[in-house]
């Protein structure tokens, strides 16, 4: 079981499901969801900074976002300490199945795979277990 997992999606009910399948897998703990990118980047700021807290180990990323969308997360996201970004593994989740948005995903060396939604326990198992 992973203990700590970032959920960033605008869409609360998303959030809400992809909590929901996690918990059933029997995958994560503690499930933090943001409707902000950006409060998701400050959160792991503070996080990296302290030494007595836990980084998330799965971060589920969306794509389409107002104010910071899920590219320019990862911009930043690579800014932080190596160690946050080789502890944090980042899955792009997102509705889009647009080849470009897969191929440009993997030009970051921080993301790890690409779910399409909906999140499924299999496509969660499947990533951490094969």
């Amino acid at each position: 079981m992973i203990n700590d997992i970032f959920l960033i999606d605008d869409d609360i009910l998303v959030n809400f499901l992809n909590k929901e399948v996690i918990k059933n897998a029997y995958i994560g703990k503690n499930i933090s969801a943001f409707d902000s990118a950006t409060i998701a980047l400050d959160t792991l700021k503070q996080i990296s900074t302290n030494p007595n807290s836990k980084l998330p180990l799965l971060i589920l990323l969306d794509i389409n976002m107002p104010e910071m969308d899920g590219w320019e997360f990862l911009e930043e996201f690579n800014q932080l300490p190596k160690s946050v970004i080789e502890e944090c593994k980042v899955v792009m989740h997102s509705s889009s199945i647009d080849p470009r948005d897969m191929e440009k995903a993997k030009t970051f060396s921080s993301v790890k795979d690409f779910i399409s939604k909906p999140l499924t326990a299999e496509s969660l198992t499947k990533f951490f277990y094969s």
